[in-house]
């Protein structure tokens, strides 16, 4: 089963990720490569005076058609698991599935 890891590159970029293990097919270099599906860039952001800072979620190279990259072990600085907030934003990104974040009115 795949975990959703956050990585922080030797780029100094942190992402986030769905981790992908096993060994068939294109992805069965483990121990040069660390194969992430999905992955984001969180982008720290700003916000209004007095605000907290915010994370923005990007996708970590939009151009491409590919849904897992394969990033070399060794630019990987360290991996960590994501907490609450960051895991429940990811999955909002990368689900097919719209869930409901709260009561709305109708005025």
């Amino acid at each position: 089963m795949s975990e959703i890891k956050l990585y922080r590159l030797s780029t100094g970029e942190d992402m986030v990720g769905r981790s992908v293990q096993g060994n068939e097919g294109e992805y069965n270099d483990h121990a040069t490569f660390e194969y992430v599906e999905k992955p984001f860039v969180l982008i720290p952001m700003q916000g209004q005076p007095g605000q907290p800072m915010t994370i923005g979620f990007h996708p970590y190279i939009p151009y491409t058609k590919d849904t897992v990259i394969k990033i070399a072990r060794d630019k990987i600085v360290a991996t960590a698991n994501p907490d609450e907030s960051i895991l429940s934003t990811y999955q909002q990104n990368t689900s097919k599935i719209v869930t409901k974040t709260g009561p709305k009115l109708i005025t």
